[in-house]
């Protein structure tokens, strides 16, 4: 049985991951530079070890949440050079990165007798608390099988998508789809404001109808109180969740002009908002735009 997690990243989405599988009665041993996530770990049950070796020695299953491609890379370089490859391992990859350097580090995981799960989530920080995440699994569907239980202890539904790398394709296209429903959601709040509504109507009601959205349930109220830290889904992740979607439509020859139109907002907020504020500050930057274009 898999019962020995090693959770390589303990923020928002990672730590929220290990807090469950604890409470679902995994023994979960933890990698994280950050001295915060690793005490909030330590104290929610769960074992900080001081190196990837230990972790890898003593893990079953490992996981990967991780803020940035270089993170990723450096992980994945430190699990090649640490690992004999003398007992099978399952590394589940929960990272929104590209397909190119999922297929780079399946590869040389492949030679460590490491199978590797791409398996991204589709939901956000907040919605990681109460397990409202949905999981698009692709790889090995045996070895994805072995880690059903582990996959609904933190989320509420595991779709297996097929071959390796699909889930990363779909998580794209999710986060194309939240690009433009979190800046939609923005300008609506802005013009119900100009035009004179109340803010929690505006909300109560397009909740309610036809217009609604995750983004809009989730997020609207963060852009009403300006409540943007701590944030779901930073900006500085969000950036590179971004480029990784430019990319992707780039690869596959394909042009996007309501998601550009969109993204470009996040562009310009890159310039005007603390990158540690949460994606709905892109309200934020919607309003210093109304203000520039009088």
């Amino acid at each position: 049985m898999l019962e020995i997690i090693g959770s390589i990243g303990l923020g928002a989405m990672g730590g929220s991951y290990a807090f469950h599988l604890l409470n679902n009665g995994y023994e979960v041993l933890g990698l994280d530079p950050d001295i915060k996530n690793s005490d909030k770990f330590s104290k929610n049950g769960g074992v900080i070890v001081n190196n990837i070796s230990n972790l890898l020695e003593k893990s079953d299953v490992m996981i990967l949440s991780l803020p940035t491609v270089p993170i990723f890379k450096s992980v994945i370089k430190d699990i090649v050079e640490n690992y004999d490859g003398t007992k099978s391992k399952i590394l589940i990859d929960m990272n929104t990165i590209s397909l190119e350097d999922k297929l780079s580090a399946k590869n040389q995981l492949n030679k460590l007798n490491i199978e590797m799960i791409d398996a991204p989530v589709s939901g956000t920080g907040a919605q990681a608390k109460t397990k409202d995440l949905v999981i698009m699994s692709s790889g090995s569907k045996e070895s994805i099988s072995l880690c059903e239980k582990i996959f609904l202890s933190f989320s509420r539904e595991n779709i297996f998508v097929g071959e390796f790398g699909n889930g990363i394709k779909f998580k794209i296209l999710a986060n194309l789809l939240v690009t433009v429903h979190n800046t939609a959601t923005a300008e609506a709040l802005l013009l119900g404001q100009k035009a004179g509504l109340d803010e929690s109507l505006i909300y109560k009601v397009l909740n309610a109808g036809a217009a609604a959205s995750v983004m809009l349930d989730k997020r609207m109220p963060l852009m009403i109180s300006k409540n943007y830290e701590p944030a779901t889904a930073s900006m500085t992740i969000f950036l590179k969740d971004i480029d990784v979607i430019r990319q992707f439509l780039k690869n596959n020859n394909t042009h996007s002009p309501t998601f550009e139109a969109a993204a470009k907002v996040y562009d310009q907020a890159k310039l005007n908002i603390p990158s540690t504020y949460d994606t709905a500050a892109v309200f934020e930057q919607l309003i210093i735009n109304n203000k520039l274009n009088k």
